[in-house]
């Protein structure tokens, strides 16, 4: 059954909102793939041309500039971060290349192990960073660590740029890092998930009301809903027509008074916290339905559900409201007794 074809109008503001969902979550799912792609474009993007630190002293460079150095001495560790007293895995290094040139390099534990080997001498490895300006405590401990290994002052605060530069090498800042977009595409990509499941179960669950009645039948549903004038239950897209209760905040509920056999207020909590109140509802067929959802309401939401649950009992005064433990005994057993019958 085509809702074209039916041309009601309650029930395609239904599916109206639906689509919401499906456009939203569609948007969504754009914006996942977008971040994956920039995420990738970032991943495989050509790096600059690295500076020789060698040259460093007879070039134009600034911070930031990525550079390299062809290690060939085992580097030895002057300076460490720590936190709460424990140390941090970047730290800072002395360390030569072939040319007997004097680096301070910041590296993690894994480009230490990498650098950490006996032949390095023979087959000097290179690794790439960015430049960043040597501050003054890195350079006195660089300073007073060097010299302390040696046994003798070499190395000056005045001949310090001579030997070593005003520029250390950051290995530890990714030189590529794309998984800020990657973590941003998978969050987007949840949303997505939220919203199109939404969507489906919206979709699915209203066909499969809308399937159970005649066009003639749902024709009589619109001119009742249509008969109500202004409809005091607007807000939560509740309708209490002279036959038929309809609630379309989810979905579309549809149901006769006469198959109601309890109504009882339930509220909804997470960690304690009262979080949505509405009317559940029992029918003869044993399927509970959440109608009532005031969760569209800004004040006034214990008396609107009073006041729904005394309209159903008018409509319907075998309905049973309220809710204890010994109710719920009783219908329950009678529901027994039905089925055994």
């Amino acid at each position: 059954m085509n809702m074209k074809d039916l041309n009601l109008e309650i029930f395609e503001k239904v599916f109206k909102k639906n689509r919401i969902f499906l456009i939203v979550s569609l948007i969504l799912l754009l914006g996942s793939f977008s971040f994956i792609y920039l995420g990738y474009k970032e991943q495989t993007k050509k790096i600059p041309n690295a500076i020789n630190m060698n040259s460093l002293l007879e070039s134009e460079v600034k911070e930031e500039d990525i550079a390299y150095i062809e290690v060939n001495q085992i580097p030895f560790l002057f300076a460490v971060y720590e936190t709460d007293g424990k140390e941090g895995a970047e730290k800072f290094y002395l360390t030569m290349d072939k040319d007997d040139y004097l680096y301070i390099v910041y590296m993690n534990d894994k480009t230490y192990k990498k650098l950490n080997k006996e032949n390095i001498q023979e087959k000097p490895i290179r690794i790439d960073g960015y430049l960043q300006k040597i501050d003054n405590e890195i350079k006195d401990l660089a300073i007073s660590s060097y010299n302390k290994e040696l046994g003798e002052e070499y190395l000056t605060t005045d001949n310090f740029s001579e030997y070593v530069g005003t520029y250390l090498l950051d290995t530890v800042t990714p030189l590529t890092n794309p998984y800020p977009y990657y973590i941003v595409a998978s969050f987007i990509f949840f949303l997505f998930l939220i919203f199109f499941i939404s969507y489906l179960v919206s979709f699915l669950k209203t066909k499969k009301v809308i399937k159970k009645y005649s066009t003639i039948d749902l024709h009589k549903i619109e001119a009742e809903i249509y008969a109500l004038g202004e409809n005091p239950y607007e807000k939560m897209h509740l309708y209490l027509t002279k036959n038929y209760l309809i609630d379309a905040s989810s979905g579309i509920v549809i149901l006769e008074y006469k198959d109601i056999i309890w109504a009882y207020p339930y509220e909804y909590r997470y960690n304690g916290l009262l979080v949505n109140k509405d009317i559940k509802i029992l029918t003869k067929n044993h399927k509970y339905y959440d109608i009532c959802n005031t969760k569209y309401l800004k004040d006034k939401k214990e008396e609107t559900i009073e006041e729904v649950l005394k309209i159903l009992e008018k409509n319907n005064p075998k309905i049973v409201v309220g809710y204890s433990k010994e109710i719920k005994k009783q219908i329950l057993k009678k529901q027994k007794n039905k089925d055994k019958a």
